[in-house]
């Protein structure tokens, strides 16, 4: 079978292993070859198929400097405020939302309850993820706060970019 060469002509295969140092310097990417069982296509999929496991989170009470740590140290985009009474979903921040905060108040000291978004959108792991996709496009947002199907429980996140990895890779 005929492989796809990048841009410099060269076949993915030759270019070595992922974070192989190569020689003059920078490191390497290798093609990505198929994993241990095949994703579904975007119009098999469930939310459950495409969502982060965990969820990165700050009380309300934390500041806009608590939460740019969390999120750069974890490269999120996205967090959820959670009520510092029991621990509960109580808003959302994303990146966006923050870095205006923060350029409105440099010092980073205000609380995330006055910035943080409450319509918390969530849906269930076991939801088509196509109807997750349509309503992050209807309401113009990139994350989703995703819940246990059976619990009830806040589990992961999903994002656009998560949906656009089954529409890049999914095959069944």
């Amino acid at each position: 079978m005929h492989e796809a060469a990048p841009a410099g002509g060269e076949p993915f295969a030759e270019l070595g292993e992922v974070g192989e140092d190569r020689p003059g310097g920078g490191m390497s990417t290798s093609r990505i070859t198929g994993g241990s069982y095949l994703i579904p296509r975007l119009e098999n999929a469930r939310v459950a198929d495409a969502m982060r496991h965990g969820v990165f989170s700050c009380p309300a009470g934390a500041t806009l400097r608590d939460a740019a740590r969390t999120m750069s140290l974890h490269h999120v985009h996205t967090i959820v405020v959670t009520d510092p009474s029991d621990g509960s979903p109580w808003g959302i921040l994303s990146d966006g939302v923050l870095l205006a905060a923060l350029l409105d108040s440099p010092q980073g000291e205000r609380p995330l309850r006055d910035v943080a978004e409450r319509d918390l959108a969530m849906v269930s792991s076991a939801e088509p993820l196509l109807g997750a996709a349509q309503l992050m496009r209807e309401r113009g947002i990139a994350h989703l706060l995703v819940r246990d199907a059976r619990s009830g429980r806040p589990i992961g996140m999903l994002s656009t970019l998560d949906v656009a990895g089954i529409l890049a890779w999914g095959e069944a």
